[in-house]
């Protein structure tokens, strides 16, 4: 992904997975991920990157549907509600496709393999917070 950050509205943050119990589950997930809050950089979103490196991601808010059409690689989609509650998982989404989730507020769009990897599913919480890479 291009860490240029040429956008205003792109954001750095941070991720924390946190139990169906409410507790969190160790430190961040380790992942770079770029908030993509505004009308231009939503619209942008990956396309014209050429890929996500393991740690790498983007959040998009209020959306709740993506495509890939344009894309050159493979990505897993998580969609999370307005609480940031996992409502569901896509893995392995490639090119040319489309996912959606109802009732999905965000979209983390991350690489191939990367929910195994983190081992995330359909009921965890992630918290959103905002800093430097």
């Amino acid at each position: 992904m291009n860490n240029k950050r040429d956008d205003n509205t792109m954001k750095w943050i941070s991720l924390y997975k946190f139990g169906r119990d409410g507790q969190r589950l160790g430190r961040p997930l380790g992942l770079t991920i770029v908030l993509a809050d505004g009308f231009f950089s939503r619209l942008r979103g990956l396309l014209g990157t050429k890929g996500l490196a393991a740690s790498e991601g983007l959040l998009m808010t209020r959306c709740s549907r993506v495509h890939t059409i344009g894309m050159r690689y493979t990505l897993d989609l998580v969609f999370l509600d307005q609480s940031c509650q996992v409502v569901k998982c896509c893995e392995c989404v490639k090119p040319y496709r489309t996912a959606a989730a109802r009732g999905a507020y965000y979209t983390l769009e991350l690489s191939e393999g990367a929910i195994r990897r983190h081992d995330i599913s359909v009921g965890d919480r992630v918290s959103i917070f905002q800093g430097a890479p």
